[in-house]
């Protein structure tokens, strides 16, 4: 005799946690200021993908081979994106706080929701 789980099956929760995410994205997103999104790129951004090229760069002429200069190239330019990136995600941090968090909670509501569910606490 098969068991049958109390809020349908694996793929149904699964479409219930991504719903839940989405949910907590788009309410934190209309919570936060249309300001924060049309802010121009701050200037610090560029210096670090400066500073991530120049790595790059010296990464790629420490390399003992006839392509050095491919090399050179390809370590400035991955240099710089890195730093960019590393750059970008520390600067959207107040944007993404609120995000993960209203996420966070809408997703442990439905873990909780299935658990209880799965594990019914009887009060004799």
């Amino acid at each position: 005799m098969e068991s049958v789980h109390p809020l349908g099956s694996n793929f149904d929760y699964w479409k219930q946690l991504a719903g839940a995410a989405s949910d907590g994205i788009g309410s934190a997103r209309r919570e936060i200021d249309d300001k924060v999104f049309a802010r121009p790129v701050p200037p610090a951004l560029w210096a670090l993908a400066a500073v991530g090229g120049v790595i790059g760069i010296l990464g790629g002429r420490t390399a003992g081979n006839r392509k050095r200069s491919a090399k050179t190239a390809v370590g400035g330019l991955v240099g710089a994106a890195l730093g960019f990136s590393a750059g970008l995600a520390w600067a959207s941090a107040p944007v993404l706080r609120p995000v993960a968090r209203t996420s966070a909670r809408r997703i442990n509501a439905i873990r909780d929701a299935r658990w209880l569910a799965i594990h019914p606490i009887d009060y004799a």
